[in-house]
Protein backbone atom coordinates (compact mmCIF):
# COMPACT_ATOMS: atom_id res chain seq x y z
CA UNK A 1 0.00 0.00 0.00
CA UNK A 2 1.56 3.57 -0.72
CA UNK A 3 2.33 6.07 1.17
CA UNK A 4 -0.51 8.21 -0.22
CA UNK A 5 -3.13 5.66 0.33
CA UNK A 6 -2.45 5.10 4.16
CA UNK A 7 -2.46 8.58 4.61
CA UNK A 8 -5.90 9.23 3.24
CA UNK A 9 -7.17 6.46 5.00
CA UNK A 10 -5.32 7.68 8.34
CA UNK A 11 -6.60 10.95 7.91
CA UNK A 12 -10.41 9.16 7.75
CA UNK A 13 -9.95 7.13 10.43
CA UNK A 14 -8.25 9.70 12.62
CA UNK A 15 -11.33 12.48 12.02
CA UNK A 16 -13.83 10.05 13.35
CA UNK A 17 -11.69 9.55 15.99
CA UNK A 18 -10.91 13.09 17.06
CA UNK A 19 -15.15 13.50 16.31
CA UNK A 20 -16.07 10.85 19.00
CA UNK A 21 -12.61 11.44 21.08
CA UNK A 22 -12.90 8.08 22.93
CA UNK A 23 -11.59 4.92 21.84
CA UNK A 24 -14.32 2.75 22.98
CA UNK A 25 -17.61 4.17 23.75
CA UNK A 26 -20.62 2.16 24.90
CA UNK A 27 -22.98 4.76 24.17
CA UNK A 28 -22.41 4.70 20.49
CA UNK A 29 -24.14 1.46 19.49
CA UNK A 30 -25.92 0.65 15.80
CA UNK A 31 -27.98 -2.59 15.47
CA UNK A 32 -25.75 -4.45 18.01
CA UNK A 33 -22.52 -3.12 16.56
CA UNK A 34 -20.36 -0.61 19.06
CA UNK A 35 -19.35 1.58 16.00
CA UNK A 36 -16.12 2.91 17.95
CA UNK A 37 -14.52 -0.77 18.24
CA UNK A 38 -15.16 -0.70 14.39
CA UNK A 39 -13.95 2.86 13.90
CA UNK A 40 -10.73 2.22 16.54
CA UNK A 41 -9.49 -1.27 14.82
CA UNK A 42 -9.14 0.84 11.68
CA UNK A 43 -7.64 3.84 13.09
CA UNK A 44 -5.16 1.51 14.66
CA UNK A 45 -3.97 -0.19 11.71
CA UNK A 46 -3.34 2.66 9.62
CA UNK A 47 -1.79 4.50 12.57
CA UNK A 48 0.55 1.29 12.98
CA UNK A 49 0.89 1.21 9.61
CA UNK A 50 2.64 4.67 9.16
CA UNK A 51 4.36 4.48 11.97
CA UNK A 52 6.45 1.42 10.43
CA UNK A 53 6.63 3.24 7.28
CA UNK A 54 10.36 3.97 7.26
CA UNK A 55 11.31 7.93 7.00
CA UNK A 56 13.68 10.59 8.42
CA UNK A 57 12.57 12.46 11.06
CA UNK A 58 13.56 16.22 10.57
CA UNK A 59 14.28 18.02 13.97
CA UNK A 60 12.91 21.60 14.91
CA UNK A 61 12.28 23.57 18.14
CA UNK A 62 8.62 22.53 17.34
CA UNK A 63 8.71 18.67 17.53
CA UNK A 64 11.32 19.34 20.17
CA UNK A 65 8.80 20.96 22.41
CA UNK A 66 6.09 18.72 21.22
CA UNK A 67 7.68 16.25 22.27
CA UNK A 68 9.08 16.83 25.99
CA UNK A 69 5.34 18.14 26.73
CA UNK A 70 3.86 14.81 26.07
CA UNK A 71 7.06 12.99 27.03
CA UNK A 72 6.53 14.95 30.69
CA UNK A 73 2.45 14.33 30.56
CA UNK A 74 3.16 10.90 30.67
CA UNK A 75 6.20 10.25 32.98
CA UNK A 76 4.77 12.70 35.24
CA UNK A 77 1.26 11.57 35.53
CA UNK A 78 2.19 7.64 35.80
CA UNK A 79 4.71 8.62 38.68
CA UNK A 80 1.81 11.16 40.53
CA UNK A 81 -0.87 8.22 40.31
CA UNK A 82 2.00 5.93 42.41
CA UNK A 83 0.98 8.21 45.05
CA UNK A 84 -2.33 10.17 44.24
CA UNK A 85 -4.18 6.70 42.87
CA UNK A 86 -5.91 6.54 39.59
CA UNK A 87 -10.00 7.59 39.45
CA UNK A 88 -11.70 6.37 36.63
CA UNK A 89 -12.29 9.76 35.00
CA UNK A 90 -8.68 10.42 34.96
CA UNK A 91 -7.56 7.26 33.47
CA UNK A 92 -9.99 7.14 30.86
CA UNK A 93 -8.50 10.60 29.49
CA UNK A 94 -5.26 9.65 29.70
CA UNK A 95 -5.94 6.31 27.79
CA UNK A 96 -7.34 8.68 25.15
CA UNK A 97 -4.89 11.25 25.25
CA UNK A 98 -2.63 8.13 24.86
CA UNK A 99 -4.26 6.37 21.99
CA UNK A 100 -5.86 9.32 19.92
CA UNK A 101 -4.16 12.92 20.41
CA UNK A 102 -0.16 12.40 20.84
CA UNK A 103 -0.02 10.08 17.75
CA UNK A 104 -2.19 11.61 15.37
CA UNK A 105 -0.36 14.93 16.61
CA UNK A 106 2.86 13.09 15.66
CA UNK A 107 1.61 11.63 12.43
CA UNK A 108 0.96 15.08 11.49
CA UNK A 109 4.15 16.29 12.49
CA UNK A 110 6.30 13.45 10.79
CA UNK A 111 4.44 12.84 7.87
CA UNK A 112 2.17 15.18 6.62
CA UNK A 113 2.58 17.66 3.29
CA UNK A 114 0.51 20.29 2.45
CA UNK A 115 -1.93 18.48 0.44
CA UNK A 116 -2.40 16.12 3.13
CA UNK A 117 -3.63 19.07 5.48
CA UNK A 118 -5.76 20.58 3.32
CA UNK A 119 -7.02 17.37 2.89
CA UNK A 120 -7.64 16.48 6.64
CA UNK A 121 -9.20 20.23 6.73
CA UNK A 122 -11.76 19.19 4.25
CA UNK A 123 -12.47 15.95 6.51
CA UNK A 124 -13.37 18.00 9.52
CA UNK A 125 -15.23 20.71 7.82
CA UNK A 126 -16.98 17.36 6.29
CA UNK A 127 -17.44 16.58 10.73
CA UNK A 128 -18.67 20.34 11.07
CA UNK A 129 -21.22 19.69 7.77
CA UNK A 130 -22.71 16.35 9.27
CA UNK A 131 -22.98 17.48 12.76
CA UNK A 132 -25.00 20.64 11.97
CA UNK A 133 -27.29 18.53 9.89
CA UNK A 134 -28.21 16.68 12.91
CA UNK A 135 -28.80 19.66 15.00
CA UNK A 136 -31.08 21.15 12.20
CA UNK A 137 -32.93 17.36 12.11
CA UNK A 138 -33.00 18.14 16.39
CA UNK A 139 -34.04 21.31 16.68
CA UNK A 140 -36.88 21.28 18.70
CA UNK A 141 -35.62 19.17 21.12
CA UNK A 142 -31.85 20.93 20.78
CA UNK A 143 -33.59 24.27 21.28
CA UNK A 144 -35.49 23.36 23.90
CA UNK A 145 -32.85 20.81 26.31
CA UNK A 146 -29.35 20.78 26.28
CA UNK A 147 -28.32 18.08 24.49
CA UNK A 148 -24.98 16.58 22.50
CA UNK A 149 -24.37 14.14 19.59
CA UNK A 150 -21.67 11.48 19.18
CA UNK A 151 -21.38 10.69 22.74
CA UNK A 152 -20.30 14.05 23.52
CA UNK A 153 -22.21 16.90 25.43
CA UNK A 154 -23.66 20.02 23.70
CA UNK A 155 -20.36 22.16 24.35
CA UNK A 156 -18.98 19.34 22.03
CA UNK A 157 -21.50 20.05 19.65
CA UNK A 158 -20.72 23.39 19.36
CA UNK A 159 -17.44 23.45 19.53
CA UNK A 160 -17.23 21.73 16.19
CA UNK A 161 -20.26 24.01 14.28
CA UNK A 162 -17.99 26.72 15.42
CA UNK A 163 -15.04 25.30 14.05
CA UNK A 164 -17.03 24.68 11.08
CA UNK A 165 -17.76 28.46 10.89
CA UNK A 166 -14.70 29.30 10.98
CA UNK A 167 -13.17 27.05 8.27
CA UNK A 168 -16.46 28.08 5.78
CA UNK A 169 -15.49 31.82 6.31
CA UNK A 170 -11.64 31.59 5.93
CA UNK A 171 -11.40 28.88 3.53
CA UNK A 172 -10.19 29.99 0.08
CA UNK A 173 -11.66 27.46 -1.96
CA UNK A 174 -15.08 28.25 -0.79
CA UNK A 175 -15.92 31.67 -1.35
CA UNK A 176 -19.28 31.94 -2.56
CA UNK A 177 -22.32 32.20 0.35
CA UNK A 178 -19.45 32.33 3.02
CA UNK A 179 -21.29 34.67 5.22
CA UNK A 180 -24.47 32.57 4.90
CA UNK A 181 -22.94 29.41 5.81
CA UNK A 182 -21.50 31.24 9.01
CA UNK A 183 -24.33 32.79 9.96
CA UNK A 184 -26.25 28.94 9.85
CA UNK A 185 -23.69 27.59 11.67
CA UNK A 186 -23.42 30.05 14.19
CA UNK A 187 -26.73 30.24 15.02
CA UNK A 188 -26.88 26.80 15.47
CA UNK A 189 -24.32 27.11 17.99
CA UNK A 190 -26.53 29.28 19.76
CA UNK A 191 -28.98 27.03 20.07
CA UNK A 192 -26.82 24.14 22.05
CA UNK A 193 -26.63 26.49 25.20
CA UNK A 194 -22.97 26.18 25.39
CA UNK A 195 -21.34 29.50 25.95
CA UNK A 196 -17.89 28.99 25.45
CA UNK A 197 -17.41 28.62 22.10
CA UNK A 198 -20.10 31.30 21.14
CA UNK A 199 -18.09 34.04 22.50
CA UNK A 200 -14.60 32.41 22.08
CA UNK A 201 -15.86 32.53 17.63
CA UNK A 202 -17.18 36.24 17.99
CA UNK A 203 -13.94 37.28 19.85
CA UNK A 204 -11.99 36.04 17.57
CA UNK A 205 -13.85 37.61 14.01
CA UNK A 206 -13.31 40.75 16.92
CA UNK A 207 -9.85 40.23 16.68
CA UNK A 208 -9.93 39.23 12.54
CA UNK A 209 -11.44 42.88 12.20
CA UNK A 210 -9.09 44.64 14.57
CA UNK A 211 -6.15 43.05 12.35
CA UNK A 212 -6.98 43.37 8.85
CA UNK A 213 -9.70 46.14 8.48
CA UNK A 214 -8.46 49.10 10.74
CA UNK A 215 -9.43 51.92 8.37
CA UNK A 216 -12.56 50.58 8.23
CA UNK A 217 -13.13 49.02 11.82
CA UNK A 218 -14.35 52.14 13.68
CA UNK A 219 -17.03 51.93 11.24
CA UNK A 220 -17.72 48.05 11.65
CA UNK A 221 -17.86 48.24 15.24
CA UNK A 222 -20.36 51.08 15.07
CA UNK A 223 -22.45 49.06 12.39
CA UNK A 224 -22.31 46.45 14.40
CA UNK A 225 -23.43 47.83 17.80
CA UNK A 226 -26.41 49.58 15.77
CA UNK A 227 -27.25 45.79 14.95
CA UNK A 228 -27.62 44.78 17.93
CA UNK A 229 -29.10 47.52 19.67
CA UNK A 230 -31.74 46.84 17.19
CA UNK A 231 -32.08 43.33 18.12
CA UNK A 232 -32.46 44.18 21.83
CA UNK A 233 -34.84 47.59 21.01
CA UNK A 234 -37.02 45.85 18.34
CA UNK A 235 -37.89 42.77 20.72
CA UNK A 236 -36.05 40.24 18.77
CA UNK A 237 -34.16 39.07 21.59
CA UNK A 238 -36.96 38.45 23.46
CA UNK A 239 -38.35 36.14 21.13
CA UNK A 240 -34.92 34.42 21.02
CA UNK A 241 -34.83 34.22 24.89
CA UNK A 242 -37.74 32.59 24.81
CA UNK A 243 -35.73 29.03 24.45
CA UNK A 244 -34.01 27.92 27.12
CA UNK A 245 -30.68 27.11 25.68
CA UNK A 246 -30.63 30.65 24.07
CA UNK A 247 -31.11 32.29 27.63
CA UNK A 248 -28.64 30.41 28.71
CA UNK A 249 -25.79 31.43 26.50
CA UNK A 250 -26.58 34.87 27.21
CA UNK A 251 -26.44 34.55 30.95
CA UNK A 252 -30.38 35.17 31.31
CA UNK A 253 -29.97 38.36 30.72
CA UNK A 254 -33.68 39.74 31.17
CA UNK A 255 -32.92 37.58 34.80
CA UNK A 256 -29.83 39.36 36.12
CA UNK A 257 -27.70 39.39 33.92
CA UNK A 258 -23.77 38.82 34.62
CA UNK A 259 -24.21 38.77 37.80
CA UNK A 260 -25.35 34.91 37.67
CA UNK A 261 -22.33 33.34 38.68
CA UNK A 262 -21.03 30.32 36.53
CA UNK A 263 -18.86 28.81 38.82
CA UNK A 264 -15.78 29.68 37.00
CA UNK A 265 -14.33 31.68 39.71
CA UNK A 266 -14.85 29.05 41.66
CA UNK A 267 -13.06 26.67 39.38
CA UNK A 268 -9.93 29.36 38.97
CA UNK A 269 -9.39 30.02 43.04
CA UNK A 270 -9.67 26.37 43.61
CA UNK A 271 -6.97 25.56 40.82
CA UNK A 272 -4.51 28.32 42.03
CA UNK A 273 -4.94 27.11 45.47
CA UNK A 274 -4.52 23.32 44.56
CA UNK A 275 -1.38 24.03 42.39
CA UNK A 276 0.34 26.29 45.42
CA UNK A 277 -0.39 23.27 47.88
CA UNK A 278 0.46 20.59 44.87
CA UNK A 279 2.63 22.02 42.70
CA UNK A 280 4.17 19.11 41.29
CA UNK A 281 0.55 17.91 40.34
CA UNK A 282 -1.75 15.40 41.93
CA UNK A 283 -2.31 13.23 39.00
CA UNK A 284 -4.88 12.76 35.41
CA UNK A 285 -8.55 13.09 36.88
CA UNK A 286 -7.43 14.09 40.46
CA UNK A 287 -8.62 17.62 40.41
CA UNK A 288 -11.56 17.38 42.40
CA UNK A 289 -9.98 14.99 44.86
CA UNK A 290 -7.75 17.27 46.20
CA UNK A 291 -9.36 20.38 45.84
CA UNK A 292 -10.25 22.29 48.72
CA UNK A 293 -14.00 22.68 47.57
CA UNK A 294 -14.23 18.91 46.95
CA UNK A 295 -18.00 18.58 48.05
CA UNK A 296 -19.18 21.53 45.96
CA UNK A 297 -17.38 20.62 42.97
CA UNK A 298 -18.77 17.44 43.13
CA UNK A 299 -22.42 18.53 43.50
CA UNK A 300 -21.72 20.65 40.64
CA UNK A 301 -20.59 18.13 38.24
CA UNK A 302 -17.34 20.36 37.86
CA UNK A 303 -14.65 17.84 37.71
CA UNK A 304 -11.62 19.39 35.95
CA UNK A 305 -10.65 23.04 36.11
CA UNK A 306 -12.81 24.34 32.35
CA UNK A 307 -9.00 25.78 31.75
CA UNK A 308 -6.57 23.78 29.81
CA UNK A 309 -3.50 26.10 31.48
CA UNK A 310 -5.02 25.42 34.84
CA UNK A 311 -5.38 21.68 34.08
CA UNK A 312 -2.47 20.80 33.48
CA UNK A 313 -0.41 22.57 36.12
CA UNK A 314 -2.58 21.18 38.84
CA UNK A 315 -2.94 17.59 37.30
CA UNK A 316 0.47 17.14 36.00
CA UNK A 317 2.51 19.73 37.92
CA UNK A 318 4.96 23.11 37.55
CA UNK A 319 7.20 21.78 35.02
CA UNK A 320 4.61 20.37 32.29
CA UNK A 321 2.82 23.47 32.38
CA UNK A 322 5.97 25.30 32.12
CA UNK A 323 6.26 23.05 28.98
CA UNK A 324 2.44 23.49 27.43
CA UNK A 325 3.05 27.58 28.37
CA UNK A 326 6.44 27.69 26.07
CA UNK A 327 5.05 25.74 23.73
CA UNK A 328 1.89 27.19 22.66
CA UNK A 329 3.90 30.59 23.24
CA UNK A 330 6.21 29.51 20.61
CA UNK A 331 3.57 27.75 18.13
CA UNK A 332 1.37 31.23 18.55
CA UNK A 333 4.47 33.18 16.51
CA UNK A 334 5.42 30.41 14.68
CA UNK A 335 2.09 30.07 13.41
CA UNK A 336 1.60 34.16 12.73
CA UNK A 337 4.53 34.17 10.68
CA UNK A 338 3.90 31.41 8.75
CA UNK A 339 0.13 31.84 8.43
CA UNK A 340 -0.21 36.32 8.55
CA UNK A 341 3.33 37.40 7.67
CA UNK A 342 3.41 35.13 4.53
CA UNK A 343 1.28 36.92 2.26
CA UNK A 344 1.56 33.70 -0.60
CA UNK A 345 -0.25 31.31 2.25
CA UNK A 346 -3.81 30.95 1.16
CA UNK A 347 -4.59 29.08 4.04
CA UNK A 348 -3.49 31.47 6.59
CA UNK A 349 -6.05 33.04 7.99
CA UNK A 350 -7.63 30.13 8.26
CA UNK A 351 -5.12 28.54 10.23
CA UNK A 352 -4.07 31.31 12.63
CA UNK A 353 -7.91 32.31 13.32
CA UNK A 354 -9.04 28.79 13.97
CA UNK A 355 -5.83 28.07 16.37
CA UNK A 356 -6.41 31.67 18.10
CA UNK A 357 -10.18 30.37 18.82
CA UNK A 358 -9.33 26.02 19.60
CA UNK A 359 -7.16 28.26 22.22
CA UNK A 360 -9.42 30.51 23.55
CA UNK A 361 -11.99 27.97 23.63
CA UNK A 362 -10.02 25.44 25.92
CA UNK A 363 -9.23 28.14 27.76
CA UNK A 364 -12.63 28.81 29.08
CA UNK A 365 -14.01 25.27 28.66
CA UNK A 366 -13.54 21.82 28.30
CA UNK A 367 -10.69 19.44 29.51
CA UNK A 368 -7.46 17.99 28.27
CA UNK A 369 -9.29 15.42 26.69
CA UNK A 370 -11.42 18.05 24.72
CA UNK A 371 -8.54 19.70 23.90
CA UNK A 372 -7.55 17.36 21.22
CA UNK A 373 -8.18 19.09 18.25
CA UNK A 374 -6.22 21.56 19.43
CA UNK A 375 -3.03 19.67 20.13
CA UNK A 376 -3.52 18.11 16.48
CA UNK A 377 -3.99 21.51 15.14
CA UNK A 378 -0.49 22.84 16.03
CA UNK A 379 1.47 20.63 13.87
CA UNK A 380 -1.13 21.01 11.64
CA UNK A 381 -0.77 24.61 11.12
CA UNK A 382 3.00 25.02 11.40
CA UNK A 383 3.88 22.65 7.99
CA UNK A 384 5.79 25.39 6.42
CA UNK A 385 4.64 25.47 2.42
CA UNK A 386 7.55 24.38 0.14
Amino acid sequence: MSRKVLIFLFILFASAMLAIGRFYDPRLEIYGVNLTILLSSFYCIFLIALFLTKKFIKISVLKVLQYLFYFSLIVSNLVLWIFYDVQEYGFIKFINLLLITIPISVIVSEYFKIKDRNFFIYILLSISVFLLLIAIFNFSSLSSNRSGVLGGGPIVLSRWLCFGALILFFHPKIKNFRLLYFTIFLVMSLFTGSRGPFFSLLFVMFIYLLMNFRRIFLKVLFVLTLLISIIFISGFYNKLAEFGTVSRVFMNINEGGFRKSTARSVLYKTSINEFISYPFGVGSGNFVVYSDKRMYLKNKKLFYPHNIFLEIFTEFGLFSGLLFFIYILYSTIKSYKLNIKDRNNDYGNLLFYTFVFLILNSMISGDLNDARLLLVFIPLMSIENK
